[in-house]
């Protein structure tokens, strides 16, 4: 596989999720786990794969409200600490990129 090629699909499971597409995030997920090597981009499929989850019940309705802004927020806090591993990295970068990516444009002024 090419270098950097997790991270590209990462972001088609974000895109997906983002689309409310969640089954063919469920299943593009499923099929990348298999091949996971590293502790960081476990920690992005076990962001992406809560978010699913969190999605779903929001679309539900037994998740009542769902703040993309807190969780970037909390996310940004994760990412100061100097107590980090690979995986806690991995988590918390993919919710600040999803927080990013469902976040609306900024008017320019």
């Amino acid at each position: 596989m090419k270098t950097g090629s997790k991270s590209t699909d990462i972001a088609e499971v974000m895109q997906l999720i983002v689309n409310s597409e969640f089954e063919a995030a469920k299943k593009k997920v499923t099929s990348m786990s298999a091949s996971v090597r590293t502790e960081r981009m476990r920690g992005s499929l076990a962001a992406v794969n809560g978010i699913i989850i969190s999605m779903t019940k929001k679309k539900e309705g037994s998740l009542p409200s769902w703040d993309e802004e807190r969780a970037v927020r909390a996310a940004h806090q994760i990412l100061k600490s100097e107590m980090l591993d690979d995986f806690d990295k991995g988590y918390s970068e993919t919710l600040v990129k999803y927080g990013k990516l469902t976040k609306p444009a900024k008017p320019q002024a």
